[in-house]
């Protein structure tokens, strides 16, 4: 569950890739309601944003995650490339449901000027390419930023621990199971 998550989370940040700011317009709020011409522009905004490169770049994201994912990386490798290709071929299957839910909350976002500005960015060879190179680089980006996971699970169980007040060897035993390479201990009943 938590590679979905996180594979839809990847796939929401492509679809919101900066634009470069614009020096003379000042950064205006959008209306409450998106009129519906800020839905038009939104929805072109995002299908300029998601390239073909999308799927092939959440695939190999999923697989960045799986691996530093405790529950997925002790799997034995049949049954972890089934849940990786389920997970992407879902949230691939998802996307335009995904990108009809994101619409009305990007359209209540920007302005129409600020929407225009993406779309004319995302419409030039310049943009384009810088999009390109950002899909191209997020699964990449992805597997750096998870090889801090195990650094955040070994602060997370210290401060469990010092919260609930464990001993040294809980605590050594709490980062092996939260870094997947112990089995959870179960508490008696």
């Amino acid at each position: 569950m938590r590679i979905l998550i996180v594979c839809l989370a990847a796939a929401l940040a492509v679809a919101t890739t900066p634009a470069p700011a614009r020096a003379a317009e000042a950064p205006q709020a959008a209306p409450a309601q998106p009129s519906a011409r800020q839905l038009e522009l939104t929805r072109r905004y995002i299908e300029l944003s998601m390239t073909d490169q999308v799927e092939d770049s959440l695939r190999q994201m999923v697989v960045a995650m799986a691996s530093a994912d405790p529950t997925t990386s002790g799997l034995p490798p049949e049954d972890r490339e089934f849940l990786i290709d389920l997970t992407a071929d879902l949230t691939a299957d998802m996307l335009p449901q995904m990108i009809d839910r994101m619409v009305p909350v990007y359209a209540a976002t920007f302005t129409e000027t600020e929407l225009e500005a993406l779309i004319e960015f995302f419409s030039t060879e310049m943009g384009r390419g810088i999009l390109a190179k950002t899909v191209e680089v997020m699964p990449a980006a992805t597997e750096a930023a998870m090889g801090v996971m195990p650094q955040i699970f070994d602060k997370m169980a210290a401060r469990i621990c010092q919260h609930y007040g464990c001993t040294a060897d809980e605590l050594q035993q709490l980062k092996r199971e939260m870094r997947g390479e112990a089995p959870v201990a179960r508490p008696a009943k």
